[in-house]
């Protein structure tokens, strides 16, 4: 009976121990993980078959099907230029360069990860139905303000939610290997911040 009881105890331990490991593994991951490069972030091939178990681990939680490089790259952000996170409360302007590769998108989602429900039943753009600017780039605007969007010139923009923050990612197929090199430096849109409703 004591040897049996020692046993639980010891078992108790060793769950505790591998709860605590794995908690703080998830903690500490994306910090050590990704690579960052201005306000986003990207993990350098996802879908690699030789990931490692960390790995394995965030993208069964956020991108179950992520593919391999060169085939593609999942770049996420959810703060502004000025690293404050992105919010409801406030109005956007995402602006970039067309992307050299076969399909990229651009994707807003909640604070849940789910996709913002709106009337205009819009959740994203991609590099064929955006609309690109004299100079070959592009603005996308992220805002829950109906005055706003009456006010725009442009219809390129998103419904973000009401009054709590969000994410936004960015999906680019078939780059180049040379894109995957260089994730630090390449050139990515930047997302600066307009105006909030509480101002």
């Amino acid at each position: 009976m004591i040897l049996l009881r020692r046993y639980l105890i010891y078992l108790i331990l060793l769950i505790l121990v591998a709860t605590g490991f794995t908690y703080i593994s998830y903690k500490i991951y994306p910090s050590i993980g990704f690579v960052k490069n201005d306000i986003w972030r990207v993990l350098p091939s996802p879908g690699d078959a030789n990931r490692d178990i960390y790995t394995r681990a965030f993208v069964s939680q956020y991108g179950t099907f992520a593919l391999a490089k060169p085939e593609a790259a999942y770049f996420s952000a959810s703060v502004d230029i000025e690293e404050n996170l992105l919010s409801g409360n406030c109005s956007y302007k995402l602006t970039g360069e067309d992307i050299e590769a076969k399909w990229w998108a651009i994707t807003l989602y909640d604070k849940d990860g789910f996709l913002t429900q709106n009337n205009e039943k819009l959740y994203s753009f991609n590099s064929e139905n955006i609309d690109f600017n004299f100079e070959g780039g592009f603005e996308i605007y992220f805002t829950n303000d109906d005055t706003f969007i009456a006010e725009l010139n442009n219809k390129n923009w998103l419904r973000s939610p009401e009054e709590e923050n969000f994410s936004i990612s960015m999906r680019i197929y078939l780059p180049g290997e040379e894109f995957f090199s260089n994730l630090k430096r390449i050139n990515l849109p930047i997302v600066e911040k307009i105006r909030c409703l509480d101002e």
